[in-house]
Parts: C-alpha cells; structure tokens; sequence
C-alpha cells in the first residue's frame, strides 16, 4: 500500500512541476522565426528588399505560436493556428501586374488549405451562416492570372470580416492601394488582421473574428509608407499610421527592411472612394493588449488542466483497489 502511495505521489510531483509546454521558450521561438524565414525563401520576391515581416521582442513568442509560412502564386501568407486564420499576407504590387487583374473575371473557389494541421487551419463550415464574409488579406482584385486568383480563395488567406466593412470600407481601401501601383510603377503591401482587447468574438466554436484589419504599404521611389487601419465593424472609420505604430500595436512589424526614418513617418496614403468614409479615432491604450496571445494561453491551459484531472481521477482509482 505505501509504494501504491509512493508511486502516486511521485506522479503527480511530475506531472505538476514538468515543463508545462503553455508556450516555447525564447529559443524555440528564435528557431520559429528562422524556420519561417526558410519557407519565405521560396516566395521572397513578396517582400520589400526580400526580407518578411517580423515580430517584436516582447510579442515573438505568443504570435509566432502555431504560425505557418505558406508560400502561394503571387504573394505570402502567415497563418496562426490559434486564430485558424492568416497574420498577415505579403505582395509585391506593380502597374501591369494590376492592369492585367483589372481583366479578369472572378471565379469564386473558397477552399479549405490543405496544407495546414486539421486542428489549426478554418473549415469551410466555420462560415456558414455565421453573419461575417470570408474576408481576403490578400484580394482577388490584386490577383493577374487564374492561378493567383485560385490561390487567393485559400481559407489560409481568409479572416471573417463584417460585411458592410467588407463590402465598402475595405474594397475602397484595396482599390486605392491598386491605384498607388499604377501612380508610382510598383509598392510593396502587408495586409493583416489584429486582435486586440478582451472580447474577441470566435465562429465555428473555433476560429477568431479580429477586431481590426490593416493594410501597409510601402512606395519605394517615394521613400513613403503609410497603414490603413480600419476596425472591423460597419462603422466606415480608418486612420492612416506609421509602420512603428502599427508594430506598437499588433506586434507586426510589417516591413522591417525600410529604413527606420521612413517606419517612423506616416505618408498620407489615397484617401478610399468618397462613399461619407471619415477618418477615425485612434485606438484607445487600453485596447493595444494582442487577445490573440490570451485565447490561445487560455485554450492551452485549459486542456493541460483536463489533462491533470483525469490522471488524478485514474490515480484515485488505483487507491480505491
């Protein structure tokens, strides 16, 4: 009877007091983000200088947690398999590269991506009838062949997003980053979601609604950048920040390669179609907590505790013999 004793306490002192595995040490997420760089090779010509976005010291562990580079036809995607949806997706925009996706015809494709995790990618199932649209980071409006119009319809580059948001608001925010292209020949554009505050809203049961969407840009021979930055609501509000502003904010620095000068600075981007949209408040300090990290701490520890308490049940079991 003592060594059954014995051998339970043991169990659970081991169980308890083991690495607890809720999220990598800073060396793994330092391998993370080289591994990432790795799969980015194949697909850099997306990046300004070649370089993609990074994550900032204090928010690299949290987002880079379960997050997947995916290369496609025509841009990049970092995909989160906490949220089930992309980070953020990477283009190189030039002037014929939108002339030609100005003559092509939409073909609608969604599609689940396969190769995602089955626990970590979205189902096409998660947007039925849940009152959101499936929402592109990277557009089918940017996209100049079928095959970059296939690609594009991947869940990996998808993130619910309210439908007057996206059906207004943002498809002006996209015409406008298209019209910078053709203007200047050529920008570089991160599109990204964020999620931030406490009341991160989910469909599905699984995959997260962001609170904002983002869009940076990047015009080489203006030496300007710029981020619309818009909540993802059916209020028409955006403001336009700068590149560091936008990293203080999510943890993304969406364009590491441009010279710090220029990440400090906001170029007043193309105002979006007068359709009544206004320039919106800044976001409130309270709101700059990622809710993205939080979520997925929270799922982490809640299996790790279920886990706990039916090896206690199992263990109680044996003494009971």
């Amino acid at each position: 009877m003592m060594n059954r004793v014995f051998l339970i306490v043991s169990l659970i002192f081991a169980l308890v007091f083991a690495p607890s595995g809720f999220g990598a040490s800073a060396a793994q997420a330092k391998s993370a983000s080289t591994s990432l760089r790795a799969v980015f090779l194949e697909c850099r010509e997306n990046f300004y200088n070649n370089v993609p976005p990074s994550f900032t010291l204090e928010r690299r562990k949290s987002l880079s947690a379960q997050a997947q580079g995916l290369c496609f036809d025509g841009f990049a995607v970092l995909h989160s398999g906490v949220s089930r949806t992309p980070l953020w997706a990477a283009e190189h925009l030039t002037r014929e590269r939108v002339t030609l996706a100005a003559s092509l015809v939409r073909e609608d494709s969604f599609r689940v991506e396969s190769r995602l995790p089955h626990a970590d990618r979205a189902e096409l199932r998660d947007y039925s009838r849940s009152g959101y649209d499936r929402g592109h980071l990277a557009p089918n409006g940017d996209m100049a062949s079928t095959s970059q119009q296939y690609d594009s319809f991947s869940l990996a580059n998808i993130a619910p997003q309210n439908a007057t948001h996206n059906r207004n608001l943002w498809r002006h925010i996209e015409g406008s980053t298209r019209q910078l292209a053709r203007k200047y020949g050529d920008v570089y554009v991160v599109t990204g979601v964020a999620f931030l505050g406490e009341n991160v809203q989910q469909i599905g049961g699984r995959v997260l609604v962001p609170t904002h969407f983002y869009k940076a840009v990047y015009i080489p021979s203006e030496r300007a950048a710029g981020v619309y930055f818009s909540p993802n609501t059916e209020n028409a509000r955006y403001e336009v920040i700068s590149l560091d502003e936008l990293a203080e904010r999510t943890g993304i620095k969406a364009m590491p390669s441009v010279p710090a000068g220029v990440r400090a600075r906001t170029h007043e981007l193309l105002k979006p179609a007068d359709d009544g949209v206004q320039d919106g408040e800044r976001a409130s300090p309270a709101d700059l907590p990622v809710a993205l990290e939080e979520v997925g701490d929270l799922t982490k520890a809640s299996s790790w505790l279920l886990f706990l308490l039916e090896i206690f049940k199992y263990l109680v079991g044996l003494l009971n013999e």
